[in-house]
């Protein structure tokens, strides 16, 4: 079996965004040289996610305005970890949307179902940041 690595860096004008980086993992996996096994994308930073939707803008303006109802950004004095920083609703974002994804590898492709991307979230931007892409397989 082999392995390949490499990362993604981001640094995102806003403090939330949610960014498709499908075509980026595929260039990846293209680099990889595996045809078939599996490819982990892991947001390598508490407060920014990895997860698999549609690539439609109106359904990331709800996902953006859910969390925001959920856990937001300001009163900050509403959460008790916002001492040192002011990021805890970034956090909570963040566990919502997930640390993570697995895609399977066929035919040296990723394997989606229909209208399946991957997108990077960002809960608490405006800093250099990273995601880290495993290909694994034969």
């Amino acid at each position: 079996m082999k392995s390949y690595r490499e990362y993604l860096w981001f640094n995102t004008k806003n403090r939330v965004e949610l960014i498709n980086i499908t075509d980026r993992v595929q260039q990846i996996v293209d680099k990889s040289g595996i045809d078939e096994g599996l490819c982990l994308v892991n947001a390598m930073h508490i407060t920014a996610s990895v997860f698999i939707n549609d690539d439609e803008p109106g359904l990331h303006s709800d996902f953006k305005k859910w969390l925001e109802e959920l856990a937001p950004h300001e009163p900050i004095s509403r959460y008790a970890h916002n001492g040192f920083e002011t990021n805890a609703d970034a956090h909570l974002k963040r566990q919502i949307m997930g640390r993570e994804v697995v895609v399977a590898i066929t035919g040296g492709k990723l394997d989606f179902g229909p209208w399946e991307q991957i997108f990077y979230g960002e809960f608490d931007g405006q800093r250099e940041k990273r995601v880290l892409v495993k290909v694994i397989g034969e």
